[in-house]
């Protein structure tokens, strides 16, 4: 291998000229530079080293400062910012290096950094909603459940009043043509079922009235025949209600002449007295 020749050198004010001094010259220039290239390197490494403990202090800092911001708003007590410190250089005291220019500032992502803090914020949203949603379905299911229940009670309240209203008008249509049926030979019985279908001051003042109300249907040889139309139940409550009924008489007598119908309106106030319903007053609407 062919080395460079240097110039020559004075030392001690002589020349040297000896090829063996080339040889070792070039051999330290070979160290010389080596050593320099492996100082660089290490001064390279140490400022790597700076920056990425900067940018890890830097990291750590400002996640200890999103979470701060996130106890502030959820009301919890704040967490105790723990912050790492980076490791020191270890620097060789063989190969001293010159001293470390300050590394410049890094630029922060805050896209990157905040999205860890954009889902935590997002989180407590979400069991919210969630909560919202699950009482609200609580609520509707209450609400539904309360409308049947009341539904149900409404249709059995209104089929009984419906069924007491049958029974009412029932009565009345009954009484009416046990009422106006009259035949003068078994007028003692017919007066007798009328008495027995009466209640209250009705029953009274017909039983008062009873014996003179046959004697008069035997005298006049008269069959009476009723017929009921229709009825509606006028008012009503548990036990008494006013029934109207319309109503229709044809009159015999004994020869078996009949009489043109005739129409009557009547207002019929029933009761019930023990398990039958009975007529407590009978009027003649105009």
């Amino acid at each position: 291998m062919a080395f460079r020749k240097r110039p020559a050198s004075v030392l001690d004010g002589e020349r040297v000229d000896d090829p063996a001094d080339d040889t070792d010259f070039a051999i330290d220039d070979v160290l010389a530079r080596a050593e320099e290239a492996e100082a660089e390197a290490a001064e390279a490494e140490a400022i790597a080293s700076a920056a990425r403990a900067r940018a890890r202090a830097l990291r750590l800092r400002r996640e200890a400062q999103a979470a701060v911001a996130v106890a502030e708003k959820s009301g919890e007590p704040e967490p105790a910012a723990t912050v790492e410190t980076a490791d020191p250089i270890a620097v060789d005291d063989a190969d001293p290096v010159e001293k470390v220019e300050p590394v410049e500032k890094v630029e922060e992502q805050p896209e990157a950094d905040a999205a860890p803090v954009r889902r935590r914020l997002l989180r407590p949203r979400r069991v919210r909603w969630r909560a919202l949603g699950v009482g609200f379905a609580a609520v509707v299911t209450i609400a539904l459940v309360t409308v049947s229940v009341l539904m149900s009670i409404h249709h059995r309240q209104a089929q009984a009043e419906q069924q007491r209203a049958g029974e009412f008008a029932a009565a009345a249509r009954q009484g009416v043509v046990t009422l106006m049926s009259l035949n003068f030979s078994t007028a003692k019985d017919d007066v007798q079922r009328i008495i027995d279908n009466a209640a209250g001051q009705f029953k009274e003042d017909f039983e008062a009235s009873a014996e003179d109300f046959a004697t008069v249907a035997e005298r006049s040889k008269v069959i009476t025949e009723a017929n009921v139309n229709a009825t509606a139940v006028q008012s009503m409550t548990d036990d008494s209600a006013v029934v109207l009924v319309a109503a229709t008489s044809r009159i015999t007598n004994e020869t078996g002449a009949k009489q043109d119908p005739r129409t009557w309106r009547l207002i019929v106030d029933v009761v019930r007295d023990g398990d039958r319903i009975k007529m407590s007053k009978v009027e003649f609407a105009p």
